[in-house]
């Protein structure tokens, strides 16, 4: 019997190919009959087989997970006729980062984490990977779980809600895990914004051009607290500006009307007593400022970053209309900031969970506001002043630094909206939110 047990433990381990070409209705048992998928072909694998996997792009609809005794291996040329591994390319140099004619890609659509590893993934580029928890590319998990000579990019951990912390945007080792002679680059986590782990060996690799999900807190003159959060290569505030001075200490005057000359702040948002006796509104919202209160004297600015400190606190710049447009472009690049598969749905990816009225149609910010803030923008509907308080809960203005068509460029959100497209110019007397942006130098 034992004799038995050991020649069937033989027999499962098998070889299984994996090929663009393929098809997984195929038994996978050559470059041939080639499975079409990374998870049909993990899956036929069993529990002690080896997937070797043609160069070319799999995207994965779902997290695979990789079996311990399980081995991946990437990066087998179009030359390929069997395992032999001199016809192998590894990603190497970042010049072939992006060439599914050398590379083995492995991308997700920015909803879920590429791979938990208890086996070994060898020989890949892993991408576009999500995770709220741990390790938005791979989570390698235990003694025997090995990531190696791979190339894990633009993956994310990030946890939408305040105080829980997602780790490891790249990878997460644990359990006696490894990572080995890998690259980590252009992930973003909580903690770890390339790896973070415990109980793991990292060995060789490099870990290069990760960045934080915030850059910690900034204060104005008045001593208000801001949190931020970084979009693409930018840090911007994650609050409303509710300063009452500029950061040479001068007054800001509160107005009660209307002004394109004299600089003014305005408060009030919403009419009736209720609302008005509830401090939590003002916080959430901050002021509504003129262009000229914005602006402190300065003039336009066009460049990127405006160099124009305005009202912002020292190391802190209004953002010019290429920055807004910066920010705005990058969250339409990531898939995982899209509504209904649309890249430029992504109204809901920015604005806040709350302060919104509803709205019944698919993909508008109103609609099922809890699904909003996957960038952490949170935007909220502070309404305008135009004589009066506008639009409270409806929507959000934000002044830029640049004068467009004579008048100052803004962009707008509303609860009706889809996407960051209610982008134009609005004379400079009315009142708006402000979000300032980090100097690049800090």
């Amino acid at each position: 019997m034992m004799v038995c047990q050991l020649i069937l433990s033989i027999a499962s381990a098998q070889n299984v190919f994996v090929a663009t070409t393929g098809n997984d209705s195929s038994s996978g048992a050559s470059w041939e009959t080639a499975k079409a998928t990374l998870a049909a072909g993990i899956a036929q694998a069993g529990t002690n087989g080896t997937v070797f996997v043609k160069a070319g792009s799999y995207t994965t609809s779902a997290e695979v997970t990789i079996l311990p005794g399980v081995t991946v291996m990437g990066g087998f040329s179009a030359a390929s006729t069997g395992t032999d591994t001199s016809l192998r390319n590894l990603p190497g140099a970042n010049l072939h980062w992006n060439d599914n004619t050398w590379c083995t890609i492995i991308k997700g659509a920015g909803d879920h984490r590429i791979a938990t590893v208890h086996g070994t993934l060898d020989g890949c580029v892993v991408r576009n990977g999500y995770t709220d928890t741990y390790g938005g590319g791979v989570l390698i998990d235990g003694a025997n779980a090995m990531v190696r000579y791979c190339v894990i990019k633009e993956c994310e951990a990030i946890n939408d809600n305040d105080g829980v912390a997602a780790e490891g945007g790249g990878a997460y080792v644990q359990n006696g895990g490894t990572l080995l002679n890998c690259v980590v680059t252009e992930c973003r986590g909580d903690k770890g914004a390339g790896v973070a782990g415990g109980n793991g060996s990292l060995i060789s690799n490099t870990i290069t051009r990760n960045r934080p999900t915030d850059c910690g807190i900034v204060a104005d003159y008045d001593g208000n607290i801001y949190k931020t959060v970084v979009i693409g290569d930018q840090c911007w505030m994650r609050e409303n500006l509710r300063t009452t001075h500029y950061a040479d200490g001068t007054l800001i005057p509160e107005g009660t009307t209307n002004s394109s000359t004299l600089p003014y702040r305005y408060k009030g948002y919403v009419t009736d007593a209720q609302h008005l006796q509830d401090p939590s509104i003002f916080v959430r919202c901050g002021y509504l400022y003129n262009w000229p209160a914005v602006m402190h004297g300065a003039a336009s600015s066009s460049a990127n970053p405006s160099d124009v400190q305005g009202i912002c606190p020292d190391g802190w710049h209004v953002p010019s209309q290429s920055e807004c447009l910066q920010m705005i472009m990058f969250v339409q690049s990531v898939s995982r900031y899209w509504c209904g598969s649309n890249s430029t749905y992504i109204a809901k990816a920015l604005a806040s969970k709350e302060g919104w009225l509803s709205s019944n149609t698919d993909c508008d910010i109103g609609y099922q506001v809890s699904s909003n803030n996957a960038t952490r923008f949170s935007a909220i509907a502070s309404g305008f002043f135009n004589n009066n308080y506008n639009s409270y809960g409806e929507n959000v203005l934000f002044w830029s630094s640049t004068i467009s068509s004579s008048n100052p460029w803004r962009f707008c959100l509303s609860k009706n909206s889809k996407g960051a497209n209610d982008q134009s110019t609005m004379y400079p007397y009315a009142g708006f939110s402000v979000r300032c942006v980090k100097n690049s130098s800090n």
